[in-house]
């Protein structure tokens, strides 16, 4: 009876991890650095996205050190909150909930407020008001998000191909 009992849970736990593990259409290596009162970090990792689902891996010297998934909840390594949550703690209570998902997905922040582009193709927008003073520059190869008030700033970059000939 307990042989059954053992195969039955093992099933289940097959199954039910199963379903759980995500898969992303976009999985792609960058040169990422984070400073936020609560996150400091900047070395290699992973962007990946799939819809609205959209997670990153921080790694330091080739070991993962962090990974914060967004989808339903932001969860990261301390455990899962809501957005709202997440953008209260770990980045600035003003910002809307969606703030971190555009950011790694290179989308427009506060709905495209004050966005402008330049004739070389990248897009700026710039938010300044009594709590903050933004600057957000997406471009194919770069994301840079910068509130001078605030103390944050988010980069991410591609990693340049070191085969190329001079």
């Amino acid at each position: 009876m307990q042989k059954y009992s053992i195969l039955w849970v093992s099933v289940l736990v097959l199954f039910m991890g199963g379903c759980a593990a995500k898969h992303y259409s976009i999985s792609t290596p960058k040169i990422i650095t984070i400073k936020s009162p609560k996150l400091k970090f900047s070395d290699m990792g992973y962007v990946r996205y799939e819809g609205d689902a959209v997670e990153v891996e921080l790694f330091t010297a080739g070991v993962a050190v962090e990974k914060i998934s967004i989808d339903d909840k932001v969860c990261v390594s301390t455990g899962c909150m809501s957005e709202e949550s997440f953008v209260k703690e770990y980045l600035y209570e003003g910002y809307p909930r969606d703030t971190m998902r555009r950011i790694l997905q290179g989308e427009p922040i506060f709905g495209g407020k004050g966005k402008d582009e330049t004739c070389g193709g990248a897009l700026f927008q710039f938010i300044r008001n009594d709590d903050m003073d933004i600057l957000y520059r997406r471009s194919p190869t770069e994301t840079y998000f910068k509130d001078r008030l605030n103390g944050m700033m988010i980069k991410i970059s591609d990693i340049p191909d070191t085969n190329e000939t001079q």
